[in-house]
């Protein structure tokens, strides 16, 4: 465990402001609302971070847990089932530093089958938010269709911050007043961006969600990535998503539960969502990535003011938690993988492209990892995929290019990336990819 927790002793001086990063999305499985050690970073790991970081300032300094749950989630419930809330509290007195837990949103929704019926505003960030604009050094820049969707019905919102002219993300002050960035993510897979990792994680730190494209609407042969083809079925509820999301534009409850109700009833004849590729829940989507791999760039490079430098401005580490890990419908609905295993490292990228192949999936069809390793404008990881290596117990250590796919985990990915994200083994163990290339 020193070799995983270790090291943060040797990153955190005293005198520090730490942020810790868990994902928190929600307080249970979509399905099974009992079941969340496989959906959230376990508080055993949250709790083993704290010490070494309350250890290493030595009675001097400030240290957040923060994060920015889905928009629906139950902070209050996040709290209780994890305890996490009281555990900073009880290790903040006895180290005598400020530790405390916030919930970034700033506003809090109910949902009923996916339609927002209401929403409340809360505290949010103590410190606020800032808007940074990554102009043409986003990820954004060379995608043509920019009919993109956020996190709920408001594409006009989306498209205030993403157009042709500006792309903005809203991000959190309290981050960006670290010194250093503990990252916590959880082992599993994603619907959207095909696994949730480091560099996924920082979507936490987003504030408002639709400063944050999730995919592109229309098929691919309108250009976007909200279904895998164009068919009867995707036109009728392309047509349908419009004018509920006009109706729901009012945010009266009197039209948002008859919505919810009709949405409910129109999933069987249009498929469930466990079922049939939606809302960009396929291996295609040519969106998310490019908005995950800005956020990393803006927790590397922005100042406390939210002002993109040349260099790093907080140190970084991130352990990953993959000892009850999550496959199959992932990241709110995953089935238990128990792995047992933990890893870490300074590089998001480098830690995502460990994951992919721990998790049995080639890296080359992660767009996120693929295009992490060649951001545009701001450097991510400077080396090559070849270069990262694994260290642990054998068989499952050396440099990733060299090692045997067969010793992978094998996690079942999400169905919409079923036969386009494992790697392809020949005999001696050599990946030789998934079907789709970047």
């Amino acid at each position: 465990m020193d070799d995983i927790f270790g090291p943060i002793r040797e990153l955190v001086t005293p005198g520090d402001k730490v942020v810790l990063k868990p994902n928190l999305v929600k307080e249970g499985h979509l399905f099974a609302p009992n079941e969340w050690e496989q959906v959230i970073t376990h508080p055993v790991i949250v709790e083993c971070a704290l010490r070494e970081v309350l250890e290493a300032l030595q009675g001097e300094g400030e240290v957040v847990v923060a994060d920015a749950p889905q928009a629906d989630a139950d902070w209050t419930e996040i709290m209780r089932r994890t305890g996490l809330d009281a555990m900073a509290s009880q290790l903040g007195q006895e180290y005598g530093i400020s530790v405390t837990c916030i919930d970034l949103r700033e506003e809090c929704w109910i949902a009923r089958n996916g339609v927002v019926v209401s929403a409340r505003k809360q505290q949010g960030d103590p410190l606020g938010y800032v808007s940074i604009d990554l102009g043409s050094k986003s990820e954004f820049v060379d995608k043509l269709v920019k009919n993109y969707y956020g996190a709920d019905y408001d594409t006009e919102e989306t498209r205030r911050y993403h157009n042709e002219k500006n792309n903005i993300y809203v991000f959190s002050r309290s981050v960006l007043a670290a010194d250093v960035f503990i990252n916590l993510p959880k082992m599993k897979t994603h619907k959207l961006a095909g696994m949730t990792g480091c560099l996924k994680n920082i979507v936490g730190a987003c504030i408002v969600k639709n400063s944050l494209p999730h995919h592109t609407l229309g098929a691919p042969s309108e250009g976007g990535d909200q279904f895998a083809e164009e068919s009867n079925r995707s036109n009728t509820e392309g047509a349908l998503k419009k004018i509920g999301g006009r109706l729901l534009s009012y945010k009266n409850p009197l039209i948002s539960y008859p919505i919810a109700f009709a949405k409910k009833l129109m999933g069987k004849s249009l498929g469930m969502t466990g079922e049939v590729v939606r809302n960009g829940s396929w291996h295609g989507n040519d969106t998310i990535w490019r908005a995950v791999v800005d956020l990393n760039k803006i927790l590397l490079y922005a100042d406390g003011e939210g002002v993109m430098r040349d260099t790093p401005q907080r140190r970084y580490y991130a352990i990953v938690d993959g000892v009850v890990a999550g496959e199959g419908t992932g990241p709110l609905a995953p089935d238990r993988k128990e792995t047992g295993m933990l890893f870490a490292g300074q590089n998001p990228v480098a830690l995502d492209a460990s994951q992919a192949w721990l998790m049995g999936f080639d890296y080359r069809c992660i767009p996120s990892i693929v295009h992490g390793l060649s951001s545009r404008g701001y450097t991510l990881l400077g080396a090559e995929y070849s270069a990262i290596e694994l260290v642990g117990a054998a068989p499952r250590c050396g440099r990733l290019g060299e090692l045997d796919s067969r010793n992978s985990l094998g996690f079942r990915p999400h169905f919409g990336w079923a036969g386009n994200v494992e790697q392809r083994t020949s005999d001696d163990g050599v990946s030789s990819g998934g079907d789709k290339s970047l």
